[in-house]
């Protein structure tokens, strides 16, 4: 039972009292539906951080991950009375002066703002998203709480720290903070409609910056059909197969290309113009973003994938992943290995892209190497947009779309221009670097010459155990060397010089020191195969 756990038990108690969950309610239901039911209950930073953790394949069962997919968050409508105070602390005047009409009944309504349609005053149809007043406030201090949580959880549980908590949470907590502000979502849009101005048949609405706030959103509006409306799209005559296939390669244009894709492409953010046969996007509050190299190392793992290249796969996850834990490679690429044998008899035409992509995933993060957040948004991106492909044509080929846009990737690093702009690239870094380097060394050498210089020595990984064996070691080594000296000195004394048994104490000694530093020598021996098998077996 998910609430009945003693580790838990004072934090069941904590939502029930503090939130008022009715937690009986959820006694006849299954662990993942009763988590869904808590996170729309506690409101829609909750809400979202589940959507967040439900792009994480690599972590959470597929159950678990289907039924956080189910989250929604509608609530009711706020009054046009606060519609209207918004627009003029924010444009200085109300709805009904900036535009011919305002509707003021909304089209939608969610926990973040809500959809209100409209004409400009040249009579162009836009809708106006109109942020919900005070939600600043009640997220800031959900996530202050969920932080908090987070903290505890990664500091007393081993899942917790594997997957690295508290930064799932400051990454959901930097993306939700952008998508309160507008102007980011706007910026998106413009952004995504650049990206793909090439593709015949992908839109993005255009945005009216003069009606762009911090809370307010003018957008151009679309009249289509939503993408998983099969029987109205079949009886406006769209083509399905050239849908689902455009669908496909923007998708895979974003991740490997472009490195700036859509986070959320669900049916509720994608339309499709009948006439004209084109898909269009909405809503870019939420984006992820990859770096150029980011880019490049996906398109080698695809080609891996395609290849079916478990070596060249267990490399790439090494150098782009962070360990939580020491990698055993070989026992990795064995587990790659099994996995991809289990779609060897199937044909490349059948087989779920997405899905052998977050297999790969699970079986990395099992053997101790934890992924960036935006590689686990890609594959939930992917896993999105591959379902909606496969309802729309289910003979699509997702492995035949993602090779034709491999070879796009390969051509472009054929082009002169972009090996010059790397070349560039890597000439400005190698000057920082430089410059870096020499500010560096210039301020260590004034530190030296002024005998301020401090080296510091973490001793973090030590226990006291290992730190009192270590003193022993060197306490042990200084006193060899003491007598070795001594014996030395004495031997060579003359017996007419002093008393006749000096010569013999120094030979006793120098045989006592010999085999008390060959004792030191096993010891250390001894040590370092210890040191062997401990790392072995970790």
């Amino acid at each position: 039972m998910l609430f009945d756990q003693e580790q838990i038990r004072e934090l069941r108690q904590l939502f029930k009292d503090r939130l008022h969950l009715r937690l009986g309610e959820f006694n006849d239901r299954s662990l993942p539906e009763r988590l869904r039911l808590m996170l729309e209950e506690l409101g829609p930073t909750y809400v979202k951080l589940g959507q967040v953790v439900s792009s994480r394949t690599d972590l959470l069962p597929p159950d678990w991950i289907a039924e956080l997919k189910k989250l929604h968050d509608a609530v009711p409508p706020f009054p046009y009375e606060q519609v209207r105070q918004t627009f003029i602390e924010d444009l200085g005047a109300p709805p009904e002066i900036l535009f011919a009409e305002f509707d003021p009944v909304p089209v939608a309504a969610a926990s973040i703002g809500q959809v209100h349609r409209a004409r400009l005053l040249n009579g162009q149809p836009v809708v106006v998203k109109v942020q919900r007043p005070g939600i600043h406030d009640v997220i800031n201090a959900d996530i202050e709480m969920i932080s908090r949580l987070a903290r505890l959880v990664e500091a007393r549980t081993a899942i917790g720290r594997k997957a690295g908590l508290r930064d799932i949470v400051a990454e959901f907590a930097l993306s939700l903070n952008e998508e309160m502000d507008y102007h980011n979502e706007a910026t998106n849009a413009d952004a995504l409609r650049h990206n793909l101005r090439k593709a015949p048949r992908i839109h993005v609405p255009y945005i009216h910056w003069d009606k762009v706030t911090t809370r307010i959103l003018t957008m151009e509006a679309v009249e289509g059909i939503k993408i998983d409306d099969m029987e109205a799209l079949k009886a406006a005559g769209v083509d399905l197969k050239l849908l689902a296939e455009d669908m496909i390669k923007s998708i895979f244009q974003q991740l490997l290309i472009d490195g700036f894709f859509h986070a959320d492409p669900h049916p509720g953010n994608l339309f499709v113009i009948p006439e004209t046969n084109t898909l269009v996007f909405i809503d870019l509050g939420m984006t992820g973003r990859l770096l150029p190299e980011q880019c490049e190392q996906i398109s080698k793992i695809v080609r891996a994938l395609v290849d079916r290249d478990s070596k060249e796969i267990v490399r790439l996850m090494l150098l782009v992943g962070v360990p939580y834990q020491n990698v055993d490679e070989k026992a990795l690429r064995r587990a790659v290995d099994r996995m991809i044998g289990r779609y060897l008899n199937a044909s490349l035409s059948s087989i779920s892209f997405s899905q052998l992509v977050s297999d790969v995933l699970k079986v990395v993060f099992e053997h101790g190497i934890r992924l960036p957040g935006e590689f686990s948004l890609g594959v939930k991106v992917l896993l999105q947009a591959e379902g909606i492909a496969f309802q729309l044509n289910p003979d699509i080929q997702i492995v035949d779309v993602a090779t034709m846009i491999w070879r796009q990737v390969a051509l472009k690093r054929l082009d002169p221009r972009y090996w010059l702009d790397r070349g560039s690239d890597d000439a400005h870094e190698a000057i920082r670097m430089i410059d870096s380097v020499s500010h560096s060394s210039e301020a260590i050498l004034k530190q030296i010459e002024k005998g301020a210089l401090k080296v510091g020595v973490d001793l973090t990984d030590l226990d006291m155990d290992q730190i009192f064996i270590i003193t022993n070691r060197m306490t042990g080594s200084l006193v060899l060397v003491g007598m070795l000296i001594g014996s030395a000195l004495a031997m060579g004394v003359s017996p007419n010089q002093s008393w006749n048994f000096i010569p013999l104490l120094g030979v006793i000694g120098f045989i006592a020191s010999m085999a008390l530093g060959g004792s030191l020598v096993w010891m250390v021996f001894i040590d370092l195969l210890r040191g062997r098998k401990r790392r072995k077996k970790e």
